[in-house]
């Protein structure tokens, strides 16, 4: 029983379901100024005031990936990761180091 347990939480906790990288868009305030930003999780390409790249389900992950175009180039306005979107808490998280 023990055994079958823990095989269990083994298997749940590497389970690719709970984190994975998906396709991540956001919406810059201003223009891009770069248009390619190589972060933690990959190339983000940037063109516009919009970015995409990879992003992973992991919301601090995500907040990662977010400041990496943040801090890039200028402040996000939105920011999704696959398909859902950041409230205004993480935003204001992804945004945490522009200068205003």
């Amino acid at each position: 029983m023990r055994f079958a347990l823990l095989a269990l939480i083994a298997a749940i906790a590497a389970s690719p379901a709970l984190a994975e990288t998906v396709a991540g868009t956001a919406t810059l305030a201003a223009p891009a100024a770069q248009t390619k930003i190589v972060g933690e999780g990959g190339v983000w390409r940037c063109s516009g005031t919009t970015c995409t790249g990879p992003a992973d389900t992991r919301a601090r992950l995500a907040v990662a990936a977010c400041s990496a175009v943040a801090d890039a180039n200028g402040r996000v306005v939105a920011f999704s990761a696959g398909g859902t979107e950041f409230a205004a808490a993480e935003l204001a998280r992804c945004n945490r180091h522009v200068k205003s």
